[in-house]
């Protein structure tokens, strides 16, 4: 499947850097250097009003699904790769957020359009790929809202605040 993806930029003259850190060992993971100005990213598998999207956010971060339906007018839950072609769902995850090569539509968290070039896993846990943000805006054209966040505080943090 790296392959495709490979392909899929070469095609499209989308500039890329590619880092793979194969290893015997499953943990730990490999860490990857972002360099200064990029932002490394996450994606999950949607479905909203019965049709997939992969949402795209800060790493570290998770999907606000309340925020996606407000922002999308549906219903947002989590969605399975049995949504994804079968040779998608074969490669594994992490899934990259190229929606045009894996037939579904983007939504990207505004934090993440501020950056100069997206770094994200694909399809293995020690693959990483690095864009420029451009690039990728013009070959991907993401639905950009805010909808990520880190989460909610523990009654503890509460308290300690």
């Amino acid at each position: 499947m790296l392959a495709t993806l490979v392909d899929y930029l070469h095609n499209a003259r989308v500039p890329f850097r590619l880092s793979s850190y194969p290893s015997a060992e499953d943990k730990p993971l490999a860490g990857h250097v972002v360099p200064p100005g990029a932002i490394l990213v996450e994606t999950r598998l949607l479905a909203v009003a019965g049709r997939a999207v992969l949402a795209t956010f800060p790493a570290g971060e998770d999907v606000d699904l309340a925020a996606v339906a407000n922002v999308l007018g549906a219903a947002a839950t989590r969605a399975s790769t049995d949504e994804l072609p079968d040779e998608i769902r074969r490669a594994g995850e992490p899934i990259p957020p190229l929606g045009q090569l894996v037939g579904v539509p983007v939504l990207l968290d505004v934090r993440a359009a501020n950056a100069g070039a997206l770094v994200f896993r694909a399809f293995a846990e020690s693959t990483y790929v690095e864009v420029p943000y451009d690039d990728w805006a013009r070959l991907e054209q993401p639905r950009v809202a805010s909808f990520a966040s880190i989460g909610e505080l523990t009654a503890a943090e509460h308290a300690a605040q």
